[in-house]
């Protein structure tokens, strides 16, 4: 009988164990891992004038629509092949466009490519990363802005990638 009491006991410590984890499983979820979530990419190989001079150009043909979850940062790389005239002191601003809106400096990076008195072509690319974005749908373009009608930007790409630190 003694030996039957013990077991019923050990049974009873088992079962509340196991309860006891359970609950403490629900109460405090494991920490999803870190890293890389989602990544999305757009080529496009088009030419884009800065045409007009001193505007805002959002880059509809390289747009993404992406999707951040609860607890989510977002990576973004933009990178374009650039050509300015040789009239005067030539440049091209760009910026990421999220949900319509140019977002400048200080609240994310921007890149000027410019040049003083002679044509010139280069690579620009431009990074963010951002831990303040709502969950949800969003979309991210890049804006241009030019002082004459003839730069231009192609063999552009956009990669977003959402991510866990």
């Amino acid at each position: 009988m003694a030996k039957g009491k013990a077991l019923a006991i050990f049974a009873l410590i088992i079962g509340i164990s196991g309860l006891g984890l359970g609950i403490y499983s629900l109460v405090f979820p494991q920490q999803q891992n870190s890293g890389i979530q989602k990544t999305w990419f757009v080529y496009d190989s088009g030419v884009h004038f800065t045409n007009p001079s001193y505007t805002d150009i959002h880059i509809n043909a390289i747009t993404i629509n992406f999707t951040v979850k609860s607890g989510e940062s977002v990576y973004g790389l933009f990178n374009t092949y650039a050509t300015l005239v040789d009239i005067g002191t030539a440049a091209i601003l760009f910026n990421f466009v999220l949900d319509g809106f140019v977002i400048m400096s200080p609240v994310s990076p921007e890149v000027i490519f410019s040049s003083d008195h002679k044509a010139m072509s280069g690579s620009v690319s431009l990074q963010m990363a951002t831990d303040t974005i709502l969950p949800g749908l969003h979309s991210i373009t890049i804006n241009l802005q030019g002082n004459f009608v003839n730069n231009a930007i192609e063999e552009s790409t956009l990669l977003i990638q959402t991510y866990l630190p």
